[in-house]
């Protein structure tokens, strides 16, 4: 398996919950693309023919409609309903040709379904609400592959799916934004901070900051950012946040490398250990977009 795809049950249909019950929410399931005006008189094996319809129609093969071309069975694919809640779908069958105007289906896969909830890692939930971001992505990181395998196999209470687990740490598997939000957590529990959900990175610089946050503690007053890297980013340089320094934040480091950190005041590291030994005793309040990851990094977060 190569990817998963990412993609938004969404036609041109007004009838969008309609569209969400017929294919999630019925005794069989399927994913779904619109184009109904071009499915009309078309026998169920007729995708080919579909195909060329749409493409002629658009100009061009639009990338939903390549998904479903190259779908195989046992490929899998992420969803979600108008709720949040995140569905993991393994298809059962080929494309097949349907045509239903009142909502706008022009083409099906069938498959197996599982509603898993809302929290999903990062990287899924970020692709389902990227501005711009089409009706569908093709997701390949690896880590997200061998995840959504053990999800299904959960879900489907069985063992469907060979999953290849990681031997590394927690830390150094999980992926960005599931990291990101480990580091900010451990920010506001164990230094007392709370995230300014508006932050933003100063605008006259180019240094990636992931948030703002403000002191809990009245009368104790303090301002902090954080910049959080995984294991393969490159050595940066503590002296590139003297700007904010200057401004009178404290600036809070989770990096692989770091040079200079000795050479200005108020960078703060924060290292390996003391990042997983926050995991292991907060564990149980932390989001489990987090927590799950251990089911693919075997016992070495223990």
């Amino acid at each position: 398996m190569d990817y998963v795809v990412r993609l938004h049950l969404k036609t041109g249909t007004d009838f969008r919950q309609g569209l969400v019950d017929f294919c999630l929410n019925s005794k069989k399931q399927y994913v779904a693309i619109g184009w109904s005006s071009q499915s009309e008189d078309l026998y169920r094996e007729s995708f080919q023919e579909y195909y060329h319809r749409v493409k002629e129609l658009s100009g061009r093969a639009n990338p939903a409609i390549n998904v479903f071309r190259d779908a195989e069975v046992d490929d899998l694919f992420w969803t979600r309903d108008l709720n949040g809640n995140y569905w993991i779908c393994r298809v059962i069958s080929p494309v097949e040709v349907l045509c239903d105007k009142r909502l706008d289906i022009g083409a099906v896969l069938p498959v197996e379904a599982y509603n898993f909830g809302m929290q999903v890692p990062g990287q899924i939930k970020s692709s389902f609400n990227r501005p711009r971001g089409g009706t569908v992505e093709r997701i390949r990181d690896r880590i997200i592959i061998e995840y959504s395998k053990t999800i299904f196999n959960q879900l489907s209470n069985s063992k469907y799916y060979k999953v290849i687990p990681y031997e590394d740490n927690l830390l150094d598997n999980l992926p960005d934004f599931d990291l990101e939000e480990l580091v900010i957590s451990y920010l506001q529990i164990k230094e007392n901070y709370y995230v300014l959900s508006n932050s933003i990175a100063n605008k006259s610089t180019t240094i990636k900051i992931e948030c703002e946050m403000i002191s809990r503690e009245v009368g104790n007053f303090r301002k902090a950012v954080v910049q959080v890297k995984g294991k393969k980013a490159k050595v940066l340089d503590a002296l590139d946040f003297k700007q904010y320094v200057e401004e009178g934040y404290i600036v809070y480091l989770y990096v692989p490398q770091v040079i200079n950190i000795d050479q200005i005041d108020n960078v703060i590291r924060i290292n390996n250990d003391d990042l997983l030994d926050f995991y292991k005793k907060n564990k149980p309040i932390l989001p489990l977009s987090i927590t799950q990851w251990e089911t693919l990094f075997g016992s070495n977060n223990s």
